[in-house]
């Protein structure tokens, strides 16, 4: 067991929690929501909405990856502990709220999971711009380690910090770049809509994870830097909503005069691999012994 403010000492420190003030990033939300949550949240986590979100018990054995703190995942997690008796875990999450690329907008966690949750002593701990921008261990920067790049930089500025990496990739094609990208996040395939090739021979590469098309000056950054492929979770936006029709309009104008290639897994499955990857290890150098545990999504396009 370990102290739940000693854990999260190393993690606020080691990511750098106060450097980056995200509590206007999903804005507005429902009605209500805010007052709800106050009666559950540690009172500081209103003020940067990162770090510690949920404080239920003072010691844990067992830390839950997950990238989106959706019913499914968390679910999964409450009966996990309570098979074994509910002696203390933390969750720690890259997001505050599920986002779905078929729904048009995020859900929040709700009451009930939230009384759920104190009821069976987990914690939460929420980790997104610094996870996103951190220079050893990052969402962007996993994917690169895992398809063997040679980073040259970082780059897209995000939050107070640059959430991509760029650099050379070691694939002859774009076919095998694309079947790597697929690999190194799990997925068994791409989907069409996300795929562009756009004739360029496959040498240097950006990337950026979760939802990376939306930023249309990354990827005038990526064309800026020399890259030839641009590689994200989630660039085509296909899905319902408005702000998504929008994307799809700015990015059908923008790729019109545009030359680069453009891969994508999914939001999911491309901020999964830090929590696999670099993630896990960490928790278990801080605390040897600890128990990590990957809490995956089954439809990662879902």
């Amino acid at each position: 067991m370990i102290a739940l403010k000693n854990l999260t000492a190393k993690l606020d420190a080691f990511f750098n929690i106060s450097a980056f003030d995200e509590s206007k990033l999903l804005t507005p939300r429902p009605a209500g929501y805010d007052s709800m949550l106050a009666r559950f949240a540690v009172p500081e986590f209103s003020t940067l909405w990162n770090g510690l979100m949920l404080n239920n018990a003072p010691e844990i054995d067992r830390v839950y990856l997950v990238v989106f703190p959706n019913q499914e995942a968390l679910d999964q997690i409450i009966a996990r502990e309570v098979e074994r008796g509910a002696p203390g875990g933390l969750i720690f999450s890259h997001h505050p709220a599920d986002f779905s690329e078929s729904l048009p907008e995020p859900v929040y966690i709700t009451e009930t999971l939230l009384e759920d949750l104190r009821e069976h002593r987990i914690n939460l701990y929420h980790c997104h711009a610094p996870l996103d921008c951190h220079p050893e261990i990052s969402t962007s920067g996993a994917i690169a380690e895992a398809l063997k790049m040679k980073v040259l930089g970082r780059c897209a500025p995000y939050r107070g910090g640059m959430a991509g990496v760029y650099g050379k990739i070691p694939y002859n094609t774009f076919d095998e770049c694309a079947r790597k990208v697929a690999e190194s996040m799990d997925l068994p395939t791409l989907r069409y809509v996300n795929i562009r090739h756009d004739g360029l021979p496959v040498h240097k590469a950006m990337v950026v994870a979760g939802g990376g098309g939306a930023t249309l000056e990354y990827i005038q950054e990526a064309i800026d830097l020399g890259c030839d492929t641009y590689i994200t979770g989630e660039w085509s936006y296909f899905g319902p909503g408005e702000w998504r029709a929008a994307q799809r309009e700015a990015l059908r104008a923008f790729l019109a005069k545009a030359q680069i290639n453009l891969i994508a897994g999914s939001h999911y499955a491309s901020e999964m691999v830090v929590m696999r990857d670099q993630m896990r290890n960490w928790f278990k150098e801080q605390v040897p012994g600890i128990e990590v545990v990957l809490i995956g999504q089954k439809d990662p396009w879902r």
